[in-house]
Order: structure tokens, then C-alpha cells, then sequence
């Protein structure tokens, strides 16, 4: 999804002057080691398998949210979701590099674009200064920066999921400098990339997608996020920008009250593509939506069930706010039992409902609701 800005050269310029002043510090202090080839080399391996069984609740609605108006649908499956491996490799204290794959992606027929997810390398100044570069997730938003969202949800929001695909989120392949004060008052994510999604070969312009993302932590249980982005599509600029907070709050010593809230608007480069109009303006084709997510958990610290967790997603999006009756609204309830670790073992009861404000037959835009079983197992 192509969207790019023309300050390429000005953002080099910043990353190259950061990383060799830093470099320049990194020589001064180091008079201990002579050679870091080997210093505290080593690797890390971590697996997460994710699978489920769904439902329709709705005789013409099959288990997708595809609306049918022959009856001849499918109502129930199971599904293999998720199948990930991920490694990083620590060069020495200051350089890694890590992999991510999705061998769930090998079910599919067309593989082209997936499988791999992660695959960058990080270069560790210190806490205050952290450049990445290769195919990664470009920091615009709570959810880019979860390892994986099945620590907050079932899935990913609707939010998430258009504005990745729209470029502005998701795996992107570019750089990045990132970091935060030592108290972790305050943190930065600064990324420039291209703006065309994962597994491309290259940019189909000169132009980049430049974002923006500051965290305020004023107490140790509350954080704020501030997210901007700028780019240019075929001599049009777009913007997407967003707010966001999260609240982590105990409510005893055994019950955990946690509340993500977002809101984001930019724009949407799927519908302009698809426009009608001979001359269409890229500003008018904007999409928007925010979320609650509130999730309670209670600690049962028994040696083999070490939690049960009650949360809820309520979400509104508008993916086109140049047309009218756009909108869906979206409630997915869950309840789930953690066998290990914080969600090293998890099993699930979901509840996925969605409401349109306009019904289209033979679409998923369509009221639906549908109910799944869930496990995952992370290590």
C-alpha cells in the first residue's frame, strides 16, 4: 500500500549522525575488551502455536462473516492460526538480529507475501538510543507493539488490521531509532520506511512513510501515546495520526484491572485506488475508529491454573468517512483460563459480534455474530 513522503535524505542524514556520534562514545568507553566477536554471544528460541474451533450464531452468516443468500454456507470450522517460530541472535551486547515466521501461512494456497514476518537487526547504544532496520512493525499504536495480540485479545482490532494493510501499520520493511529515559517516563519511536507492506522487494517510489510515536508514563500504572505519520501517494500527501492509553491498575492482591483505549484517523489508500470520481482528492478518502478494551484478572496461583482473565473489546470504525453508511461496531467478549506464565498456556471462550449500519447481502458487510474456542501455547 503504497504512501510516501519526500524527506528521505534530511531522515538518513539524522540516523547516520545518531549512530556514528553514539559509535564515536561506544570507542571512548571501551577499554576492557579488545575483541566483541564472541562477547556474550547467544540465541534465543521462542515458539507460539495458536489454534481454534468457530461458529456461526447466525443461519446465514457462514463461520467467516460471509453473508449467503443460497443457504449453502458453512457454518463451523476448526482453524490453524497461528504456527510462529522466532529467534534472535545475539551478536554481542550491543547487535542482534531476529527472524519471525508463520508456518500457519503454508495452509494457504497463494504463500506469496507471507510466512515471514520479522526479520531485522537491532543495534543497542543504550536505553535512551536503539536503532532497527529491516521488515518490522513501525511503532504507530498500542497494538505494534505487542509481541502478539492474543495477550490482549483473540485477535487483532479492525483498526489494526485496515490501517496495516493501508501501510501505516503491520510489518513494513524500513529503520527505525527508538528509546526512553531510564526512569521510562518518556520513550520515542521514530521510523521511516516504505510504506508498501512486508515480503516486497523494493520501494515502487523514491518517497517514504516517516511516523511518529511519543509515550508519556506520568505514574507507574498509567502511560499516554501520541502517533503521527506523513506521506505522499502519486504527488498527494496523506497523514494518519492517533491517541492512545493504557491504564494498569491493582485492585488487590489478587485481582488486576487493565484498561487500552485508541483512537486513529488517516488515510486510506484501498479506497482512493477504488474511486469513481475522474479526478479524486486523497484527503477525502479518510478512515477513522477507537476501542476499549478492558480486561480484569483475577490470580488463582494454583500450581497448574494461574489465572482466570474476563475482558471485552468494544470498537467503532468508519473505513471510509467519504461515504455514508460505512460504519461497524464490534463487541468481542472473552473469557479465558491461563494454565501457565502470564499467557504461556491459555484457553479461551470468545464471543465476536459485529453490527453494521448498513447491511450488504452476499458480503461480510453484514450483521454477525459468531463464538469460538481458543488455545494458545507460547514458550
Amino acid at each position: 500500500m503504497k504512501s510516501c513522503s519526500k524527506h528521505s535524505l534530511p531522515i538518513f542524514y539524522i540516523f547516520f549522525a545518531l549512530l556514528l556520534g553514539n559509535l564515536n562514545g561506544f570507542a571512548q568507553n571501551d577499554s576492557l575488551i579488545n575483541d566483541y566477536s564472541y562477547f556474550q554471544r547467544k540465541l534465543k528460541l521462542n515458539a507460539l502455536v495458536v489454534g481454534r474451533y468457530t461458529t456461526s450464531l447466525n443461519q446465514d452468516v457462514d463461520f467467516m462473516g460471509q453473508h449467503h443468500t443460497d443457504k449453502d454456507l458453512v457454518s463451523n470450522s476448526f482453524e490453524m492460526q497461528y504456527a510462529r517460530l522466532s529467534t534472535t541472535f545475539f551478536i554481542n551486547d550491543r547487535i542482534s538480529t531476529s527472524i519471525l515466521l508463520n508456518l500457519a501461512d503454508f495452509k494457504k494456497e497463494n504463500v506469496k507475501g507471507k510466512v515471514l514476518e520479522n526479520a531485522f537487526v537491532t543495534y543497542y547504544h543504550n536505553s535512551f538510543l536503539k536503532i532497527r532496520a529491516g521488515q518490522f512493525r513501525p511503532f504507530f499504536g498500542l497494538e505494534d507493539l505487542h509481541p502478539f495480540q492474543l495477550d490482549n485479545s483473540y485477535a487483532w482490532s479492525r483498526q489494526y488490521s485496515l490501517f496495516g494493510r493501508n501501510g501505516w501499520q503491520s510489518f513494513q520493511i524500513g529503520a527505525a531509532a527508538f528509546g526512553s529515559l531510564k526512569s521510562n517516563i518518556f520513550s520515542y519511536y521514530l521510523t521511516i520506511y516504505n510504506g508498501n507492506n512486508k515480503n516486497v522487494m523494493g520501494d515502487n517510489d523514491s518517497s517514504k512513510n516517516l511516523t511518529l510515536r511519543l509515550e508519556y508514563r506520568p505514574t507507574p500504572v498509567l502511560q499516554f501515546g501520541l502517533n503521527g505519520g506523513k506521506a505522499n501517494y502519486k504527488g498527494q500527501k496523506a497523514t494518519a495520526y492517533g491517541i492512545d492509553a493504557q491504564l494498569q491498575q491493582p485492585l488487590g492482591n489478587r485481582l488486576d484491572l487493565a484498561i487500552n483505549t485508541e483512537f486513529k484517523k488517516g488515510t486510506n489508500f484501498e479506497a482512493f485506488r477504488m474511486a469513481e470520481e475522474p479526478t479524486p482528492q486523497l484527503n477525502d478518502y479518510m478512515m477513522e475508529g477507537f476501542y476499549f478494551l478492558y480486561k480484569l484478572r483475577y490470580q488463582l496461583n494454583a500450581p497448574r491454573l494461574r489465572a482466570l482473565e474476563l475482558s471485552c473489546r468494544h470498537e467503532y470504525l468508519d473505513k471510509n468517512t467519504f461515504t455514508k453508511d460505512d460504519e461497524v461496531v464490534t463487541y468481542t467478549p472473552m473469557l479465558s483460563l491461563v494454565f501457565a506464565g502470564t499467557y504461556d498456556a491459555k484457553l479461551s471462550l470468545v464471543g465476536h459480534i459485529n453490527e453494521y449500519k448498513l447491511n450488504i447481502p452476499n458480503t461480510t458487510q453484514y450483521d454477525s455474530s459468531k463464538m469460538l474456542i481458543q488455545f494458545q501455547v507460547a514458550y
